[in-house]
């Protein structure tokens, strides 16, 4: 049986010509605010989704982004709830084209929690949701 990042069987019994299967789902969750729950400006808010959908775009071809009106989370640096509005960039990619770049994938998330002052990043795989 060939290994893969998904499990899900096909959608159709005899899939029809032409179609391109991109069975490797992941998204990235951009807050609207800092590490410590202040909030950043809508420019930079802006510039941080662009940022996400352009980098997605080069790697795995394509993104669709849902700005999502609102999230919550407990910090463990201010030990309370943080309120934020979030945005979430959603790309779908083939399972090599995902191997060959999920090293550079995991590499930018980090640099951007730290440039972006994050406690943490949401990263979304396949469904399992991860804080970086």
């Amino acid at each position: 049986m060939k290994k893969s990042f998904t499990y899900a069987p096909k959608p159709f019994k005899k899939m029809p010509k032409g179609i391109k299967e991109l069975p490797v789902a992941n998204a990235v969750y951009i807050p609207n605010t800092d590490k410590n729950g202040k909030k950043i400006s809508s420019k930079e808010f802006k510039k941080r989704i662009n940022e996400t959908e352009l980098f997605l775009l080069n790697i795995f071809g394509g993104y669709t982004t849902d700005e999502l009106e609102h999230g919550e989370f407990i910090s463990k640096l201010k030990k309370k709830v943080i309120s934020e509005r979030i945005a979430r960039v959603l790309s779908f990619s083939e399972v090599g084209k995902f191997k060959k770049h999920r090293v550079e994938l995991e590499k930018w998330l980090i640099k951007k929690k730290k440039e972006w002052n994050q406690e943490t990043i949401a990263y979304e795989f396949e469904g399992d949701l991860f804080y970086i």
